[in-house]
């Protein structure tokens, strides 16, 4: 680099050759108009990690590579192409992941070899990452089994991808190549059918809140860490203890139930025998979900941690597409909230705990023992929503320390919906809520489906102050 210092010789110089100057800029500023879109096509390169979890600012693309027996394959090289390149080798158990900051489509590629000898259907699969919503994009292929929608014509469309996170929608798709949004329709079944399933989730957690609601009058903030702690110990049971999925659910329901034991034991029940407000009680409910928030955060971290690593096989559903895990999961929240009304209206103790849900001074005037009721009602609810929190778990494919914060509101939305103090409302109002947040996402952002529901409950509120199902009572 030559420096240039301007006297009257050097301005006489420049004055006498400014074609020379402009002719130089020119060739300048040519030579970087052609170079400048040359750099900019050359695709970067993807991050190989060896767990990815989305966040703002990246997607993720990753899966596990299985056999056709659902044996892992080790030691096989998987390259990523598209906008970004990239190469990695499976671990033990399968698995390889690409953390990727640009949006498009992907094609992942194993040996034609090596899919051979294994009996894999397909050696390459191509999907699609959205940059407008980085942080639920995670897009998991699959070699073993093939997709009978896309036809044995494409070789990438006969691997399957299926996305979700702890804060997405845990919907499976097809990695066909076939646009997003190409047939309305069946996105309307799939965004139900989601709906669906995530309202009956979100009915299991509301049901036990909205029973300690009416029992004891507390709106309890920490009820969403309960539904983390469930996750969170099922994961530990299943890949620190190395136990049987069953086995960690039963394990993760016990250390729930036990939380609601202790935590009526220790803090509730001292607080309502020096009658202590509801309102005082609430704050209380607000520093133990704060505490037992990062807490979790200290012991798993803040990333996302799977209760299973295994890929669920998916399958179509009349025009819906699903795998075996959301179904089970859906059918055993419904049963246990149908359990638990069979409980409530059918047996002594559940009519003895309407009773102090209705006038907790005339059940025990009426030789109700409420203490007791209020215990148990603890317990079941903290059971219930530790399972909630292993369903939820599986359903999304992960769980992190925050999960039940984010779901909170929602749990809130929904037995204020339904009816406060109401078992069945709690249901009804989640599946409102769950439905309505679901399908919203088909005309606004998914970032914003949650406010559509909780628009929803403020109209409701507006017209039925009381709920759906509660009762209207005098005030004053």
């Amino acid at each position: 680099m030559t420096a240039i210092v301007f006297s009257k010789r050097h301005c006489r110089l420049a004055i006498a050759m400014p074609c020379v100057i402009c002719a130089a800029l020119s060739v300048f500023f040519a030579f970087a108009l052609v170079s400048a879109p040359t750099a900019q096509a050359a695709p970067s390169a993807a991050q190989a990690v060896a767990t990815c979890n989305p966040t703002s600012s990246n997607g993720c693309v990753n899966g596990i590579l299985q056999d056709a027996g659902k044996s892992p394959i080790a030691g096989a090289t998987v390259t990523l192409s598209g906008a970004e390149t990239g190469t990695t080798t499976t671990a033990a158990d399968g698995t390889w992941a690409f953390s990727v900051a640009d949006d498009g489509d992907y094609t992942v590629t194993i040996d034609a070899t090596v899919a051979s000898q294994h009996g894999l259907a397909a050696s390459s699969a191509t999907v699609t990452i959205k940059k407008s919503s980085f942080g639920k994009q995670r897009a998991v292929v699959r070699f073993d089994q093939a997709n009978s929608a896309a036809g044995a014509s494409s070789a990438s469309g006969s691997a399957s991808a299926a996305s979700g996170t702890a804060s997405d929608s845990g919907s499976t798709v097809q990695a066909s190549g076939k646009p997003s949004g190409s047939n309305t329709a069946m996105r309307i079944w799939q965004q139900l059918y989601s709906g669906i399933v995530f309202g009956l989730m979100l009915g299991l957690m509301s049901v036990g809140m909205n029973l300690v609601y009416g029992t004891t009058g507390l709106q309890s903030f920490s009820h969403g860490e309960q539904v983390t702690l469930g996750g969170l110990m099922a994961y530990v049971g299943t890949q620190l203890m190395h136990m049987p999925l069953i086995v960690s659910a039963v394990f993760a329901i016990a250390v729930g139930a036990l939380t609601g034991l202790i935590q009526n034991q220790i803090v509730w029940s001292p607080l309502r025998r020096r009658h202590v407000g509801t309102m005082q009680q609430m704050i209380v409910t607000i520093g133990l979900s704060m505490a037992l928030q990062y807490t979790f955060q200290f012991f798993f971290g803040g990333n996302i941690v799977g209760i299973v690593k295994s890929v669920p096989a998916s399958f179509q559903l009349g025009p819906v597409t699903t795998n075996a895990p959301t179904i089970v999961s859906a059918l055993i929240a419904l049963a246990v909230i149908i359990a638990v009304t069979l409980f409530l209206y059918k047996t002594r103790f559940g009519r003895a705990t309407r009773a102090v849900c209705d006038n907790p001074a005339l059940a025990a005037a009426s030789g109700i023992n409420v203490d007791q009721v209020v215990r148990i009602v603890w317990i079941l609810s903290c059971a219930m929503a530790a399972l909630s929190g292993v369903l939820l778990g599986i359903y999304l494919n992960g769980i992190s320390w925050n999960t039940g914060a984010t779901l909170i509101l929602l749990m809130f939305a929904a037995v204020t919906l339904g009816g406060l103090g109401t078992a069945n409302g709690a249901l009804i109002g989640s599946l409102v809520i769950g439905i309505v947040s679901d399908m919203s996402s088909l005309v606004i952002p998914n970032d914003m489906r949650y406010a559509s529901a909780l628009a929803i409950l403020i109209i409701v509120l507006l017209v039925r102050p009381q709920g759906i199902f509660g009762k209207q009572q005098r005030v004053g």
